[in-house]
């Protein structure tokens, strides 16, 4: 059963922000040690027209923004700010089929591998914003959730100490400060309800199950509220 924040979404299934670990930026056979250069241009003409260099499937900004949060009903997450390395381990995970969505799935496959690396290290380069959604959530559950962030609590670690900060995630643990707070439920639901396992040492899914439904939707506000520069 899904978790709404406060009010009713209509149902999307989610493109999440799994952990992965993403195939190496240099690749010591093939290359000799290069470091691949970002082609932030063809990412951004992906991002805004689709695969095969623009034109076939769905483009990515329908769900995830162009130049700025994630659009939709905050159910899809913003990629702006994240890592490259995280992004395109994501767009990896589905082709293997190691996550599953009806909407992910086939755009990632029909991405060639030097788009997904682009479109990857265009989203990267475009500066993370606050969610654009607003679910009015009271102070005191802010409060709440805010206290779990850093301190954690019995049953689960601080969150920050993996995802706090702009400069803590990487290929295996995003940034939540200033992501939807219907995104970051939904996924806590996920981990909880199995719908999701392909993080590093069943890290999430224990946490997630540890958490209940006051705790996830607070912690969740509390980050959507949270800059992502703020931590």
């Amino acid at each position: 059963m899904r978790l709404s924040i406060l009010v009713p979404f209509a149902t999307f299934v989610a493109c999440a922000a799994a952990a992965q670990s993403p195939p190496p930026l240099f690749d010591d056979a093939d290359d000799g040690g290069v470091e691949r250069a970002p082609d932030t241009a063809l990412g951004r003409t992906v991002a805004s027209g689709g695969a095969q260099q623009g034109g076939v499937g769905m483009k990515c900004m329908a769900c995830h923004g162009l130049d700025d949060a994630g659009a939709g009903l905050g159910e899809m997450p913003g990629l702006a700010g994240l890592p490259a390395d995280y992004i395109e381990a994501q767009l990896q995970a589905f082709m293997a089929g190691e996550r599953f969505s009806p909407i992910m799935v086939p755009i990632a496959t029909q991405l060639t591998e030097e788009e997904r690396l682009a479109v990857a290290d265009y989203y990267a380069s475009v500066a993370p914003k606050l969610s654009k959604f607003d679910h009015g959530a009271p102070p005191d559950v802010v409060q709440q959730g805010g206290a779990l962030a850093a301190s954690g609590s019995d049953s689960v670690p601080a969150c920050n100490q993996c995802h706090g900060g702009s400069d803590t995630s990487g290929a295996a643990i995003p940034r939540l400060a200033g992501q939807s707070a219907q995104y970051i439920a939904d996924q806590l639901v996920a981990w909880q309800n199995g719908d999701r396992a392909n993080g590093p040492l069943n890290v999430m899914e224990d946490i997630a199950k540890s958490l209940s439904d006051e705790e996830i939707r607070a912690v969740a506000l509390y980050y959507q509220q949270t800059p992502p520069d703020a931590q």
